[in-house]
Parts: C-alpha cells; structure tokens; sequence
C-alpha cells in the first residue's frame, strides 16, 4: 500500500527585476569625500591606529622560578 502526496501546483516562471544602473556620482563628490577622509584619519593620528601601548618597559615583578 503505497500512500503518495499530491503534487505542488506548478509556479508561473517570474523574471528578476530589471537592473537599474546605480547614480553615477559626479567626480567632484568623489574626491571632496576621499579628501574628507584623508582629513578625519589626520586629525586622528598615528596613535589612533595603534592598538597596544608604546614599547616601554613592563611594570611589575619579574618572573621568578618556582622554588627559587
């Protein structure tokens, strides 16, 4: 006894939306916003990209062998 599910109605093929071209930005825009992005990473600084602090010395005790 072979007991079987109804087949799924067949779906009506649909197309993708057609591809809008995107707004082409004018050339001025684009170097006004790399400039301003230039601007802020100066204004920063190099520390702002370091991500420990300087290389000095460690504070505190020094390791010592156990049972030393």
């Amino acid at each position: 006894m072979c007991i079987s599910r109804p087949k799924p109605p067949k779906v009506a093929e649909t197309l993708p939306p057609p591809i809008v071209n995107p707004v082409t930005e004018d050339e001025a825009v684009i170097r006004e916003r790399n400039r301003e992005r230039r601007r802020s990473a100066a204004r920063e600084g190099r520390q702002s990209t370091l991500l420990a602090g300087g290389a000095s010395a460690p504070t505190g005790q020094a390791k010592t062998l156990l049972g030393a």
